[in-house]
């Protein structure tokens, strides 16, 4: 009896792994006049940040009374968003033009006072951003930089960005290049997923891997444009395609890690969906259609 409940719950598992199920997709009635672009969930899922279609500028959308709030118009806010675990400070990227120059700032907006300072200034070199058990960490061109209040060593600290197209990890502030495809290629979209085991990322005109955290065992994905997280196991997407000029369609697909599991998550008919975002929990979806509506998609789960 011990060994057919064991299968059974084996087969739930392997079940489950093999597809998701969709239990509801919902529009945010406060975004049906257009305009809203790259959901971002909160880590508890309280709000979603959205941004316009270039990424200026950031809007807090919150579940409990859907409400619209603006945190700020800067542009380039909208990209490489961070927010702490608790939800109540959020990292933005200030994007500036200064005598034909691009500069890049790093914002730090509290929620509860709703007061924003610069944490970094403006400077020409890349910032990317993260958060690590709460504590801020950046990496400003080639060096990572992270908060005094991380000191714990035995929890890595990672970062990952692109540097002259290849992947750059960073951890504990040794920087690997990464190039699991080959130096050639151009490297676009890394992230490492929760358990930091392994790295999500595309190659222009390739599509969509997922490696380990030292680059090796390479599974292929496909067309997966935008990808992130679900959980460990699955990697959501959009699969879309344009004529040269304009979109003329995109899905969400979701995959496993491994790519053996591929399925199109179905968005309301005529709508393209765009951009997902993952709630920390895996159970909802965030994405934007084309004209900038949002939607959420609740999962079934056991």
């Amino acid at each position: 009896m011990r060994k057919i409940l064991l299968l059974m719950a084996l087969a739930s598992q392997l079940g489950f792994a093999q597809k998701l199920q969709v239990k509801s997709v919902e529009m945010i009635k406060a975004t049906a006049q257009g305009g809203f672009y790259h959901p971002r969930f909160s880590p508890n899922g309280d709000y979603l940040l959205t941004s316009k279609v270039n990424y200026s500028g950031l809007k807090m959308y919150s579940f409990a009374d859907s409400g619209l709030k603006t945190i700020t118009e800067d542009p380039g806010a909208g990209y490489g968003t961070q927010i702490s675990e608790d939800g109540n400070t959020i990292f933005y990227k200030k994007s500036e033009l200064k005598k034909n120059l691009r500069y890049t700032s790093l914002i730090s907006y509290s929620k509860k006072t709703d007061i924003a300072k610069e944490i970094v200034a403006p400077t020409r070199k890349p910032l990317t951003v993260n958060l690590k058990g709460g504590a801020l960490v950046y990496v400003k061109g080639n060096k990572m930089i992270k908060s005094k209040s991380i000191k714990n060593a035995q929890q890595k600290v990672m970062v990952i960005c692109v540097e002259d197209r290849k992947m750059a990890l960073y951890v504990d502030g040794e920087k690997t290049i990464l190039t699991p495809n080959g130096e050639d290629a151009s490297y676009i979209w890394p992230s490492v997923s929760p358990d930091q085991k392994h790295i999500v990322y595309t190659v222009a005109s390739k599509g969509t891997f997922v490696c380990d955290i030292l680059g090796n065992d390479i599974a292929s994905l496909g067309k997966l444009s935008a990808p992130v997280w679900l959980d460990n196991q699955w990697v959501v997407g959009m699969d879309d395609k344009d004529n040269g000029e304009k979109l003329i369609s995109s899905t969400l697909v979701a995959a496993t890690a491994d790519g053996k599991v591929r399925q199109t998550i179905e968005a309301p008919e005529g709508k393209m969906a765009m951009y997902p975002a993952a709630s920390a929990d895996g159970k909802r979806i965030a994405f934007n259609t084309e004209n900038g509506e949002l939607f959420v998609i609740d999962l079934l789960t056991e």
